[in-house]
């Protein structure tokens, strides 16, 4: 789903070892990787048997562990749990697996198969391939896109476990240096809320939590003072306790928003939180806008219908599509 990488899969690993090496030098602790498959496992093995084979260890998942069934204990020595997996299905499997890990508040991120980027090296050349706009590259043309105006923060609603967030932040870096830019993100971090019985998703699916979104943010290199996180419900963070949720973000433009929140009703409290944050030339992002075959009663979709109808000030211009399912779109203020 996000095109190919262009750093070769064990020179990833190898930097991402050593990455988690650095972070816990001082630690007596380990890191404990759990891969689903053996030619991960495989690769992962032999980076770690080259270099600091004494803060990994190594497990491999069968189909049995698998099947929601069984659990991991908790080993005290254990410091974080890297989850290698080959795809989203496959992530969620092994994460019902380490769920005693979440419960201790252990980091437990994906490294593998949907990778973080550690650098902007990873996808910048992506962007300009006609056609293929993967997910790291659309961040690279909204980057390029914004550095007109130079203002403006990234609000991001949906964050699970940091990957858009870090294809952001690098981007952003990159190319337009504005260390005053801060980048917002809006999460439960309990997993989708409010599924509707025909959206393809179940309450609580993509569960992770703050401490994990934060490990995997500092595995890509983020520093951790330039994320802003609003932990909660969107019914609260965004409904019942917005003048709250307000106050504690500040005064703010939202030069990108990216809206990944999978089914209608969060993404339409999303859209209802920033309307006063939107300004001409806002660039909004849909990661599932066109998911259900791209129905319009449902989804992102159909949040972005409802918002349109709701606030006749503004008008959206689409601007790119990418990956199999997601589009963005230029906001216009009709009084501007």
């Amino acid at each position: 789903m996000h095109g190919e990488p262009l750093v070769k899969p064990q020179t990833y690993i190898q930097s991402l070892i050593s990455r988690v090496a650095s972070l816990n030098k001082e630690s007596s602790t380990k890191t404990l990787i759990v891969s689903c498959a053996p030619v991960l496992k495989d690769m992962i093995q032999t980076v770690a048997q080259l270099e600091l084979h004494e803060s990994i260890d190594l497990l491999e998942a069968t189909d049995a562990d698998m099947s929601g069934e069984n659990i991991l204990n908790v080993d005290s020595s254990i410091n974080a749990v890297l989850i290698a997996a080959t795809n989203p299905h496959t992530m969620n499997k092994i994460g019902k697996l380490c769920r005693g890990y979440q419960a201790a508040d252990v980091p437990v991120v994906v490294i593998a198969g949907w990778p973080p980027p550690m650098t902007g090296q990873m996808f910048g050349a992506e962007t300009t391939r006609s056609g293929n706009i993967t997910v790291p590259g659309m961040f690279e043309l909204a980057a390029l896109y914004s550095r007109g105006g130079n203002k403006g923060d990234f609000l991001e609603f949906g964050s699970f476990q940091g990957y858009t967030m870090q294809c952001a932040y690098h981007a952003f870096e990159r190319i337009s240096k504005n260390n005053t830019r801060r980048f917002i993100s809006f999460d439960s971090f309990t997993g989708v809320i409010g599924t509707k019985k025909d959206e393809s998703f179940y309450d609580g699916s993509y569960a992770t939590s703050e401490t994990s979104f934060r490990f995997s943010n500092a595995l890509a290199g983020i520093p951790d003072d330039r994320v802003t996180t609003v932990v909660g419900p969107f019914s609260v963070t965004l409904e019942d306790d917005i003048e709250k949720t307000r106050e504690k973000i500040g005064p703010t433009e939202a030069a990108i928003v990216h809206i990944d929140c999978d089914v209608e009703a969060p993404a339409k409290l999303a859209l209802d939180f920033v309307t006063p944050y939107l300004k001409q030339g806002s660039l909004l992002m849909f990661d599932e806008y066109d998911l259900h075959q791209a129905d319009n009663t449902k989804g992102e979709r159909s949040a972005l219908r409802r918002w349109l109808k709701e606030n006749p000030e503004f008008e959206v211009e689409p601007y790119r599509s990418y990956h199999s399912t997601a589009r963005s779109f230029i906001v216009h203020k009709n009084n501007a």
